[in-house]
């Protein structure tokens, strides 16, 4: 009987001492862990895109003669420069010499025909003041002679059409560029207007983009675009959208875009090959790096630091989009507000950190 009231006495000075020893080790505190952080701030969010074109002119002129002829030399090829004024072609100019001759021939007989009516009105005029004859004399030698007036100022603008004509066997160049294309070569009979040479104005130059729909509707019309040569980024310029293809072409579905560039580098010849890039319109977003992303309810959250007593706080946040290291994030944090960017799947909310000296 002794025994068992021994017995359960000493049980229950143990039973005491455990319940002590736990309230003992429950009482200390959990020393705060050390956490590295980074104070949230804004950043303009902008997608930078790229898209690779050529460099055209923005003049581009089909050149010919005014009048037909068979063509006698052609002395430029594709790829020569020319200047304003520069010969480009000769045609026959036999025919039109031939029609300078008639022309000045008709000035001649027409002029020596105003001369002879001009004499026959003064002597009907002479003779009527006399009473000799009648006043339907006069008026009809007055006709005459306005007809002949007439007869011979058409003459005379015929000798100067002929005499252009003539000016016209020579083919020049109206700009100065570099001529891209033939369409006519010697000995070939042309018609006014049919394009002999095309030169393209080296003076102002687009880049030429064609562009999907979702880039025309995500994009304004004075966006800046900057240009780099594909084979040298190193050259490069800036320019502005100053065309856009009102549809879209029938085999690639896409837009044809014409960047002005404004002060294009020489190295930028025509025909080049270039890369346009743009900053597409963004949104303010939070850039933090990925390791800070943790979970609250399946759904994307981050620790905030209180400053006042070191507690964490799990807050959901909207993610923008991700980057290859970092994750965007538009909504759930404030800026100036200390996130967590370390070790954030051994904390949990509520719980006491410090920062540790590597913190920002």
């Amino acid at each position: 009987m002794m025994r068992c009231v021994f017995a359960r006495g000493l049980s229950a000075v143990l039973l005491v001492c455990l319940l002590a020893a736990c309230e003992e080790k429950t009482a200390t505190p959990e020393p705060p862990r050390p956490v590295r952080t980074i104070v949230a701030a804004h950043v303009d969010d902008r997608l930078t895109m790229t898209q690779t074109g050529t460099v055209t002119p923005r003049l581009e002129t089909d050149v010919g003669f005014q009048v037909s002829g068979r063509l006698l030399r052609r002395v430029v090829d594709v790829g020569t420069r020319v200047a304003k004024g520069d010969l480009i072609a000769s045609i026959d100019p036999s025919d039109i010499a031939n029609e300078v001759k008639a022309a000045e021939a008709d000035v001649t007989s027409s002029a020596a025909a105003q001369t002879i009516a001009q004499s026959n009105l003064e002597r009907q005029r002479w003779l009527f003041d006399r009473q000799i004859v009648a006043k339907v004399s006069v008026e009809a030698a007055e006709s005459d002679w306005k007809a002949a007036v007439a007869k011979h100022d058409a003459a005379t603008a015929a000798l100067a059409s002929a005499r252009n004509k003539l000016g016209y066997a020579d083919l020049t160049a109206t700009m100065s560029g570099v001529v891209t294309a033939v369409g006519a070569n010697a000995g070939q009979v042309v018609g006014a207007g049919q394009m002999v040479v095309r030169v393209a104005s080296d003076a102002e130059k687009d880049a030429t983009f064609d562009v999907a729909e979702s880039v025309i509707n995500s994009i304004p019309p004075d966006i800046e675009v900057r240009v780099s040569l594909l084979s040298d980024p190193s050259v490069s310029t800036t320019g502005r959208v100053r065309e856009i293809s009102p549809a879209a072409d029938d085999a690639t579905r896409s837009y044809r875009i014409k960047v002005g560039l404004i002060d294009a580098p020489e190295a930028m010849s025509l025909g080049a090959t270039v890369t346009g890039a743009i900053a597409a319109p963004g949104v303010a977003v939070i850039t933090l790096p990925g390791a800070a992303i943790s979970a609250a309810d399946g759904k994307p959250a981050v620790f905030v630091v209180d400053a006042a007593t070191g507690q964490l706080t799990l807050k959901p946040v909207t993610v923008e989009r991700y980057s290859e290291k970092d994750v965007l994030i538009s909504a759930g944090v404030n800026a100036g507000e200390r996130v967590v960017v370390a070790g954030v799947s051994k904390l949990r909310p509520g719980q006491t950190v410090s920062l540790d000296e590597s913190a920002q």
